[in-house]
């Protein structure tokens, strides 16, 4: 899609087919910009099933088509509840798992149903008692590589397989189904309007759906409450804190000896994460990130002092981008003040009803205190838990506000 709306820009092509609108896209803001674009190349945009696609379809299919998927996505959910319901797993295989399938008496083939993988088991139940006993999960991946034991994925083992989220349930040490027991609904997703990424967003406890299915256990009770007391012993050091601050050269480093990627590690130092997350790299060696981006950044500036071209093409490159820049500024700055002329606005309307004449501060008390009941009324009929609902403090007021 990229590709076209560049191509589109350039005067490729006269107009766009598809066989319908949501073939393009069914997210609202992405079939209006797209449309935006195609009609500002004076582009047609046509598919078989609308027709010549204007604003309204834009606006109306557009709608529908976004409906669409959150009532698609509401029943792929009721039905996966309804199979954890009936002791299946609604999601893809677990690690320890064979899939079993089956041709049922409609002729369709189940899904779901799962049975113990003893091989895998025996490496599930190993992994267990290794952290149990101290060992780290980077020692326990690394051990496992070395004796050529494959991953879940058939590849190598990684220290993040085996420690996983403790907070979001994954990994191999946190998944429940070893217990003997389906896990449902701990997290949803959704996508970042701005790249576009799917990320996961925790659900609370209180909509997660479980069912006991003693045989499918792998773990015992004491050993999973061994090494849950561990995990939550080491989750506050300093090592299982996640690395979040973007250097210069994040993602774009790799190691000379294996060719993995290098990471932070030890303050500020850059090491391969193959060896530390694996154990299958013999480089024992970092380097400071500091001292890294100086080496870089004095090597370009030789080179670009060494050529007049390079200097101008990096010149007018460095121009673009500030110029770039300075205009998203600029239109946030407007956003900002728009924003706060809105604010002021209002503020002077309601010093102007309460000094006016119209209104005076006991009708504003009376009026804010309709708004406050209305909204403590509207969340008592939306609470989920009776509990809760019970506790739920609503002052009354004894004056004709209850009444209306």
């Amino acid at each position: 899609m990229q590709a076209l709306l560049e191509q589109a820009k350039k005067g490729k092509f006269d107009c766009v087919i598809a066989e319908a609108l949501d073939r393009v896209s069914r997210d609202q803001e992405d079939i209006a910009a797209i449309y935006k674009r195609l009609r500002h190349s004076d582009i047609r945009f046509l598919t078989l099933a609308e027709g010549e696609i204007s604003e309204l379809h834009v606006g109306l299919k557009g709608t529908m088509n976004a409906l669409f998927l959150k009532d698609l996505a509401l029943k792929i959910r009721r039905g996966q509840r309804g199979r954890v319901e009936a002791g299946k797993v609604p999601g893809g295989s677990s690690y320890g798992y064979r899939v079993i399938r089956q041709l049922l008496a409609d002729g369709s083939v189940s899904s779901g149903e799962r049975e113990i993988d003893p091989s895998q088991a025996a490496i599930i139940q190993r992994i267990f008692k290794e952290y149990a006993d101290g060992m780290a999960p980077r020692q326990i991946a690394a051990r496992l590589n070395r004796e050529a034991v494959p991953s879940p994925r058939g590849g190598q083992w990684n220290a993040s397989t085996i420690n996983g989220n403790r907070r979001r349930r994954i990994g191999i040490l946190n998944n429940e189904l070893y217990l003997g027991r389906i896990l449902y609904n701990r997290q949803r997703f959704l996508k970042d309007p701005e790249s576009g990424k799917r990320i996961a967003r925790p659900n609370p406890e209180h909509e997660w759906a479980t069912k006991e299915v003693p045989e499918l256990r792998i773990v015992e009770d004491d050993l999973w409450e061994r090494v849950q007391v561990l995990k939550q012993r080491y989750s506050s050091r300093w090592g299982n804190k996640r690395q979040s601050r973007k250097r210069l050269f994040s993602g774009l480093l790799k190691c000379g000896c294996c060719g993995g990627g290098m990471t932070i590690s030890r303050g500020d130092r850059y090491y391969c994460s193959a060896r530390r997350e694996k154990g299958t790299c013999r480089a024992d060696r970092g380097i400071g990130a500091a001292e890294l981006e100086l080496r870089v950044l004095n090597g370009l500036r030789d080179i670009l002092l060494g050529n007049e071209r390079l200097i101008d093409e990096f010149t007018a490159e460095f121009k673009r981008e500030l110029a770039r820049l300075r205009k998203e500024g600029n239109a946030s700055k407007g956003r900002l003040v728009k924003e706060r002329q809105d604010v002021e606005r209002g503020i002077k309307r309601c010093l102007d009803f309460i000094t006016g004449g119209d209104g005076y501060p006991g009708s504003v008390r009376d009026e804010l205190r309709r708004l406050r009941l209305a909204s403590e009324i509207s969340m008592l009929l939306r609470w989920p838990d009776k509990t809760a609902r019970g506790s739920l403090s609503i002052p009354i007021f004894q004056s004709s506000i209850v009444k209306r």
